[in-house]
Protein backbone atom coordinates (compact mmCIF):
# COMPACT_ATOMS: atom_id res chain seq x y z
CA UNK A 1 0.00 0.00 0.00
CA UNK A 2 1.26 3.47 -0.77
CA UNK A 3 1.80 5.44 2.41
CA UNK A 4 -0.03 8.77 2.44
CA UNK A 5 -1.48 8.42 -1.06
CA UNK A 6 -5.20 8.44 -1.80
CA UNK A 7 -6.86 7.89 -5.13
CA UNK A 8 -10.45 9.03 -4.89
CA UNK A 9 -12.74 7.83 -7.61
CA UNK A 10 -16.04 9.66 -7.86
CA UNK A 11 -18.42 7.54 -9.82
CA UNK A 12 -21.41 9.40 -11.16
CA UNK A 13 -24.57 7.36 -10.53
CA UNK A 14 -24.84 6.54 -14.19
CA UNK A 15 -24.86 8.38 -17.47
CA UNK A 16 -28.55 9.11 -17.92
CA UNK A 17 -31.66 8.43 -15.89
CA UNK A 18 -31.66 4.67 -15.42
CA UNK A 19 -31.97 2.62 -12.23
CA UNK A 20 -29.09 2.96 -9.76
CA UNK A 21 -26.69 0.05 -9.15
CA UNK A 22 -24.38 0.79 -6.19
CA UNK A 23 -22.64 -2.61 -6.12
CA UNK A 24 -21.74 -2.47 -9.80
CA UNK A 25 -20.36 1.04 -9.27
CA UNK A 26 -18.13 -0.33 -6.49
CA UNK A 27 -16.78 -2.97 -8.92
CA UNK A 28 -16.16 -0.24 -11.47
CA UNK A 29 -14.26 1.81 -8.88
CA UNK A 30 -12.06 -1.21 -8.19
CA UNK A 31 -11.42 -1.84 -11.91
CA UNK A 32 -10.74 1.81 -12.71
CA UNK A 33 -8.40 2.25 -9.71
CA UNK A 34 -6.31 -0.68 -10.94
CA UNK A 35 -5.83 1.15 -14.24
CA UNK A 36 -3.94 3.81 -12.24
CA UNK A 37 -1.82 1.58 -9.99
CA UNK A 38 -1.63 -2.00 -8.69
CA UNK A 39 -3.30 -1.20 -5.34
CA UNK A 40 -3.54 -3.91 -2.70
CA UNK A 41 -6.18 -2.28 -0.45
CA UNK A 42 -9.59 -0.87 -1.33
CA UNK A 43 -11.88 1.16 0.92
CA UNK A 44 -15.46 1.34 -0.32
CA UNK A 45 -17.42 4.21 1.18
CA UNK A 46 -20.90 5.56 0.66
CA UNK A 47 -20.56 9.24 -0.16
CA UNK A 48 -22.92 10.25 2.67
CA UNK A 49 -20.89 8.70 5.55
CA UNK A 50 -18.69 10.97 7.68
CA UNK A 51 -16.28 9.32 10.17
CA UNK A 52 -16.32 10.89 13.65
CA UNK A 53 -13.14 9.40 15.14
CA UNK A 54 -9.74 9.67 13.49
CA UNK A 55 -8.52 6.59 15.35
CA UNK A 56 -10.44 4.50 12.80
CA UNK A 57 -7.81 3.87 10.11
CA UNK A 58 -9.13 3.45 6.60
CA UNK A 59 -6.84 0.56 5.71
CA UNK A 60 -6.97 -3.18 5.13
CA UNK A 61 -6.58 -5.87 7.77
CA UNK A 62 -6.02 -9.63 7.70
CA UNK A 63 -9.82 -10.04 7.51
CA UNK A 64 -12.32 -7.81 5.68
CA UNK A 65 -12.93 -4.69 7.77
CA UNK A 66 -16.28 -3.02 8.42
CA UNK A 67 -15.40 0.55 9.39
CA UNK A 68 -18.78 2.29 9.91
CA UNK A 69 -20.05 0.18 12.80
CA UNK A 70 -22.03 2.74 14.78
CA UNK A 71 -23.88 5.30 12.69
CA UNK A 72 -26.17 7.99 14.01
CA UNK A 73 -28.84 6.68 11.60
CA UNK A 74 -29.00 3.48 13.71
CA UNK A 75 -28.67 5.14 17.13
CA UNK A 76 -24.89 4.53 17.11
CA UNK A 77 -25.45 0.76 17.19
CA UNK A 78 -24.81 -1.99 14.71
CA UNK A 79 -28.27 -2.65 13.21
CA UNK A 80 -27.62 -6.43 12.95
CA UNK A 81 -24.54 -8.66 13.17
CA UNK A 82 -24.38 -9.38 9.42
CA UNK A 83 -24.44 -5.67 8.51
CA UNK A 84 -21.53 -4.77 6.21
CA UNK A 85 -22.78 -1.49 4.76
CA UNK A 86 -21.53 2.08 4.75
CA UNK A 87 -17.73 1.85 4.74
CA UNK A 88 -15.69 -1.31 4.31
CA UNK A 89 -12.09 -2.22 3.48
CA UNK A 90 -10.95 -5.29 1.56
CA UNK A 91 -7.53 -6.28 0.32
CA UNK A 92 -7.18 -7.06 -3.37
CA UNK A 93 -6.86 -10.75 -2.46
CA UNK A 94 -10.04 -10.70 -0.33
CA UNK A 95 -11.96 -8.83 -3.04
CA UNK A 96 -10.97 -11.32 -5.74
CA UNK A 97 -11.69 -14.30 -3.46
CA UNK A 98 -15.37 -13.21 -3.26
CA UNK A 99 -15.51 -12.15 -6.93
CA UNK A 100 -16.13 -8.55 -5.88
CA UNK A 101 -19.60 -7.10 -5.48
CA UNK A 102 -22.60 -8.60 -7.28
CA UNK A 103 -23.67 -6.74 -10.44
CA UNK A 104 -27.36 -7.68 -10.35
CA UNK A 105 -28.70 -5.48 -7.51
CA UNK A 106 -30.62 -2.70 -9.25
CA UNK A 107 -32.25 -0.09 -7.01
CA UNK A 108 -31.85 0.14 -3.24
CA UNK A 109 -30.86 -2.64 -0.88
CA UNK A 110 -29.47 -6.14 -0.59
CA UNK A 111 -25.94 -5.80 -1.96
CA UNK A 112 -24.33 -5.33 1.48
CA UNK A 113 -25.98 -8.51 2.77
CA UNK A 114 -24.85 -10.33 -0.38
CA UNK A 115 -21.27 -9.24 0.35
CA UNK A 116 -21.56 -10.54 3.92
CA UNK A 117 -22.77 -13.89 2.50
CA UNK A 118 -19.88 -13.95 0.00
CA UNK A 119 -17.34 -13.37 2.77
CA UNK A 120 -18.92 -16.03 5.00
CA UNK A 121 -19.09 -18.58 2.18
CA UNK A 122 -15.34 -18.15 1.62
CA UNK A 123 -14.59 -18.67 5.33
CA UNK A 124 -13.71 -15.06 6.08
CA UNK A 125 -14.79 -13.26 9.21
CA UNK A 126 -15.45 -9.55 9.56
CA UNK A 127 -13.23 -7.40 11.75
CA UNK A 128 -14.57 -4.19 13.24
CA UNK A 129 -13.32 -1.36 15.41
CA UNK A 130 -15.16 -0.85 18.69
CA UNK A 131 -18.36 1.20 18.59
CA UNK A 132 -16.73 4.40 19.82
CA UNK A 133 -13.91 4.36 17.26
CA UNK A 134 -16.29 3.27 14.48
CA UNK A 135 -18.76 6.14 15.00
CA UNK A 136 -20.04 7.83 11.85
CA UNK A 137 -22.65 10.36 10.86
CA UNK A 138 -24.81 10.05 7.81
CA UNK A 139 -25.58 13.16 5.81
CA UNK A 140 -29.37 13.42 5.62
CA UNK A 141 -30.72 13.50 2.07
CA UNK A 142 -33.65 12.47 -0.06
CA UNK A 143 -33.40 9.06 -1.67
CA UNK A 144 -32.07 9.40 -5.19
CA UNK A 145 -34.61 9.15 -7.96
CA UNK A 146 -34.66 5.72 -9.58
CA UNK A 147 -33.22 4.20 -6.40
CA UNK A 148 -36.44 2.57 -5.18
CA UNK A 149 -36.17 -0.60 -3.08
CA UNK A 150 -35.08 -3.59 -5.15
CA UNK A 151 -38.03 -6.03 -5.06
CA UNK A 152 -35.75 -9.00 -5.87
CA UNK A 153 -33.18 -8.25 -3.13
CA UNK A 154 -34.37 -10.90 -0.64
CA UNK A 155 -34.44 -13.64 -3.28
CA UNK A 156 -31.00 -12.62 -4.58
CA UNK A 157 -29.50 -12.61 -1.06
CA UNK A 158 -30.73 -16.20 -0.57
CA UNK A 159 -28.96 -17.24 -3.79
CA UNK A 160 -25.50 -15.76 -3.10
CA UNK A 161 -23.78 -19.15 -2.93
CA UNK A 162 -25.18 -19.98 -6.38
CA UNK A 163 -24.18 -16.68 -8.00
CA UNK A 164 -20.85 -15.81 -6.35
CA UNK A 165 -18.73 -17.38 -9.09
CA UNK A 166 -20.67 -15.98 -12.05
CA UNK A 167 -21.87 -12.54 -10.89
CA UNK A 168 -19.20 -10.09 -9.83
CA UNK A 169 -15.89 -8.60 -10.93
CA UNK A 170 -15.38 -11.54 -13.33
CA UNK A 171 -18.57 -10.63 -15.24
CA UNK A 172 -18.33 -6.82 -14.99
CA UNK A 173 -19.36 -4.92 -18.11
CA UNK A 174 -19.65 -1.14 -18.37
CA UNK A 175 -18.71 1.76 -20.60
CA UNK A 176 -16.59 4.72 -19.51
CA UNK A 177 -18.29 7.85 -20.84
CA UNK A 178 -15.97 10.53 -19.46
CA UNK A 179 -12.87 10.80 -17.23
CA UNK A 180 -12.00 14.06 -15.48
CA UNK A 181 -8.69 14.15 -13.57
CA UNK A 182 -8.21 16.66 -10.79
CA UNK A 183 -5.23 17.10 -8.47
CA UNK A 184 -7.11 15.41 -5.61
CA UNK A 185 -9.54 13.05 -7.33
CA UNK A 186 -10.62 11.45 -10.56
CA UNK A 187 -14.27 11.71 -11.61
CA UNK A 188 -15.46 8.93 -13.88
CA UNK A 189 -18.84 8.99 -15.58
CA UNK A 190 -19.97 5.52 -16.59
CA UNK A 191 -22.83 3.76 -18.31
CA UNK A 192 -23.60 0.60 -16.33
CA UNK A 193 -26.33 -0.65 -18.63
CA UNK A 194 -29.87 -1.58 -17.68
CA UNK A 195 -31.44 -4.20 -15.40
Amino acid sequence: MLGGFLLLLLLSPEDGDDTFNRAKLMNIGYAEALKEYDYDCFVFSDVDIIPMDDRNPYKCFSQPRHLSVSMDKFGFKLPYNQYFGGVSALSKEQFLEINGFPNNYWGWGGEDDDIFNRLSSRGMSISRPDGEVGKCRMIRHERDKLNDPNPQRFDRIQRTRLTINTDGISSLKYKVVKVEKDALFTKITVDVGKP
